[in-house]
């Protein structure tokens, strides 16, 4: 018989999402060191802040968590900017919607929709950045398929080392499941970066109760 697991605790959580954060870093670091000319991010680069993707209910809570502790005026200015991704993002989500699911990866990947955490070419919460932000720029892989940025130097063909994404989110469900614990009204759907915004605003009580 398999013993209970604990109730999660939120520095637990935190530490866990933290090195998760850490081992992406480290694999882009590493790849970068080796493909200096190859690996182009750096500062005034921002295309990684006009992808559209969603988040898995760990990140969603650790961003929540770290917005609120923004500024007042500056929650204020990317809630602003959340309303206009979010209708974007939906607009996007409904033209794939009718598409092949061929279509509908490409549609995704070439929509252009801005953070509502980019703020004058800079993010917001730059420490608390989610996977995708963490990995965007070298080749990362996912089932049999490899995608890179488009803004990289990596050649179509050849042969590189790739941060494998299958692993990195199977990883952030486990956390999820630590998050729904800590915080159930979040659900297990997955959200885009502007809804989580919009969460962490509507459960401000909950949020701080947590951190109480």
């Amino acid at each position: 018989m398999s013993q209970p697991q604990p109730p999660a605790d939120l520095n637990a959580f935190s530490q866990g999402i933290a090195a998760l954060w850490q081992r992406c870093d480290a694999a882009f670091a590493q790849v970068a060191a080796s493909f200096p000319k190859e690996v182009r991010c750096g500062s005034g680069c921002d295309d990684c802040c006009h992808a559209v993707f969603d988040l898995t209910p760990a990140e969603a809570l650790a961003l929540a968590l770290a917005f609120r502790r923004l500024a007042r005026n500056a929650r204020r200015e990317a809630l602003r900017r959340a309303e206009k991704a979010e209708a974007l993002f939906d607009q996007v989500a409904r033209q794939a919607l009718e598409q092949s699911p061929e279509e509908r990866l490409t549609t995704f990947s070439r929509a252009r929709v801005a953070c509502p955490l980019l703020e004058k070419g800079l993010c917001m919460l730059y420490e608390v950045r989610p996977l995708t932000c963490r990995l965007y720029g070298i080749p990362v892989a996912s089932g049999d398929e490899a995608h890179v940025c488009p803004r990289s130097g990596f050649d179509q063909g050849q042969s590189y080392p790739t941060a494998g994404w299958d692993m990195v989110q199977a990883e952030a469900e486990a956390l999820s499941r630590a998050a729904l614990e800590l915080a159930p009204q979040l659900g297990d759907e997955r959200r885009d970066l502007a809804r989580v915004l919009k969460w962490a605003q509507a459960q401000a009580l909950t949020l701080e109760a947590l951190e109480a």
